[in-house]
Parts: structure tokens; sequence; C-alpha cells
């Protein structure tokens, strides 16, 4: 296997050293623990039971009867799979002989051990940023069949397949899908939401997400510079900016652009057309996350093995995704 940590472009000059990394910002599109729910201890395969609502069942008295009304409402059973997901890295201390980091390695017989040196910090932060980036990804984007979306099916692809959420879908006709207009995102995100299903709407504004395109939120943006309008509200939450519509939360899925250059999925195509912006408007409670652990961006572990002279950070976690409700999601793209 080959060192995690590569040896990129290195100045000749031999001047003053600065003996710091600087790491290049990794940026996540959210917080699992916020924006969906998660299920702990799922092993392998859970079975979760949904019922859906019973309506119409007031109906007016006309006199003594032991007949029952008919109306009747299912209850249906949805399996979520964890697929058994790996991180396997290693490092070994030769790839930077000769150069200036070899400096900040320790000292005699301990020499090739890299725990605690700034090296083995190095790539302790760029594992825990890069499992943080693909659990997202696979959670939207796994197809359990393409290389490296496999283990996991997503959301796109269960909403794709899903007959009534595909059939929902809204659209709107661009001149350019791939370049939003601020008239064009609003235009979308306005469309879905007056699209949505009923059971969504009623659902609070604080306990729905509108997940969309980074184009499309950027572009969205510009509807809110130098305006005062209420259809939207932009404040600081934690030190992040805020952005709402119509008091729903968006949430820019900067992972959704990495997905749909690498896949097609259904959910994001309209006949021939397949799309690159679009959004999801879901209940937060709608969208589930099952694993054996609560924290995959921290189920890992870092040593270092003598015989190998190499340094190894593995990581083992269970990871599956389901949706309850098409009555809960509602999908908009631009074509």
């Amino acid at each position: 296997m080959a060192n995690v940590a590569d040896k990129g472009t290195f100045a000749t000059y031999s001047g003053a050293n600065l003996n710091e990394i600087f790491y290049e910002p990794v940026f996540r599109s959210d917080d699992i623990m916020r924006n969906y729910r998660v299920l702990p201890n799922v092993k392998h395969k859970m079975n979760v039971f949904t019922s859906a609502a019973l309506t119409k069942i007031v109906q007016k008295y006309t006199g003594c009867s032991a007949t029952s009304g008919s109306t009747q409402f299912d209850i249906d059973e949805k399996t979520i799979t964890a697929g058994r997901m790996r991180v396997a890295l290693e490092q070994c201390t030769d790839e930077f002989f000769g150069t200036y980091i070899e400096e900040m390695y320790r000292n005699g017989v301990d020499v090739m051990n890299l725990e605690g040196t700034q090296l083995a910090d190095a790539i302790v932060n760029r594992a825990v940023k890069g499992i943080a980036q693909d659990v997202v990804r696979l959670a939207w984007g796994g197809d359990d069949s393409t290389a490296n979306y496999q283990g996991v099916t997503g959301w796109m692809k269960l909403m794709g397949d899903n007959a009534t959420v595909e059939a929902a879908k809204s659209t709107v006709t661009v001149v350019n899908p791939a370049a939003p207009t601020a008239a064009e995102a609003i235009s979308l995100i306005r469309k879905a939401y007056d699209a949505a299903p009923a059971a969504l709407q009623q659902v609070p504004a604080s306990d729905k997400k509108i997940f969309v395109t980074p184009k499309t939120y950027n572009a969205y943006l510009s509807n809110l510079e130098g305006t005062s309008a209420d259809l939207a509200i932009t404040n600081q939450q934690d030190g992040l900016l805020v952005v709402k519509f119509r008091g729903v939360e968006l949430v820019p899925m900067y992972e959704w652009d990495t997905i749909l250059a690498d896949l097609n999925p259904t959910i994001m195509k309209s006949g021939t057309h397949e799309g690159t912006e679009g959004l999801c408007y879901c209940a937060v409670e709608n969208l589930i996350i099952g694993s054996d652990v609560t924290d995959p961006e921290g189920s890992f572990k870092v040593f270092y093995d003598d015989l190998e002279e190499k340094m190894f950070f593995r990581g083992y976690f269970k990871l599956g995704v389901q949706f309850l409700y098409p009555s809960l999601v509602q999908w908009g793209m631009l074509k």
C-alpha cells in the first residue's frame, strides 16, 4: 500500500524554515447530528416501521349501528442496511528523507515511529476531515456499485427509485442550467416549496431543511444583497452564516458537486437532461442514518508497527441510510 502522505513540491532554497504544516481547508456541507435522524447500534440491518395517516374517520351519526367504518391506514416496513466501512492508511518515514520534514522526526531507535510528530498530526487531521466529507457523500450519493460509492445505497438512489418522489419532482427550464441566475435560483426554490406535499408543508420550519447545490445557493444569495425582504432571513448562528427561505434553512451541499460529477442519479434527471443544479426540500426526521457508532469520524485508531516500520491509521464503522415517507420530501432541479 502506498504512503498516504506523498512528497509534493519542495523548495530548493536553503533559508529559514517555519516548523509548521498549513492545512488546505476541507469544507463539509453539514453536521450529521443536526440535519438528520441518527440511529446508533445498527450492526448490519434494522427494520423500521412507518404508519400512514388516518383521515376521514369522523362521520355523521345516523342511528345505533354495530357497523364500523371502512377507513384503513397502512403500516409499512423499511430496512436500513448498514454497509461495513473501512479506512486504511499507512505512512513510512522514508518518503520525506532528505527534506526539512525529516528534521521533525524522532531520534535513535524511534526514528521510524511518526507518532507525536507534525507529520502524524497532519495525517490524522486530513483523515478525520476526509471521513466527515465521505460520510455525507456516501449518505447522499452511494449506489453500492460504483467505485468509491460502494457499501451504501444513498438517498439520491433510494428516492430516485421511488415512483412517488420521482413523479412529484419540480423542474424549472432555464437557458444555462449549469450557471443559474439569481432569478432562476429563487424560482426553483419557490416552485419546489409551493409544490411540496401537504404533509411536508405542515412540518414546522425549524424541523425542515432545503439541501441545495452550491451554485444555486450562491445565486440565491444574490437576491438578498442590499435588500431587507422578509422572504429570507440571514443571521449568524454559532459563528456561521444561516440563510433561510420562508423560515426554512438552506444548506449548501458541496459534496453534491462531487456526486453529480461522478454519477448520474435518476433523481437529478429530467428526460434526457442530466442535471447538475437542484435541491431537496425535506423534513429532518425523514432522513435516517444508521450506524454502529455515533461519530464515524472519531472511530479510528493510530498505531506504529516496529516490524513493518510504518505508522497505520485504521477506522471501522457501519453506515446505512433510509428515508421514511415520500410525503415529507420534495426534489427540484434546473433543466
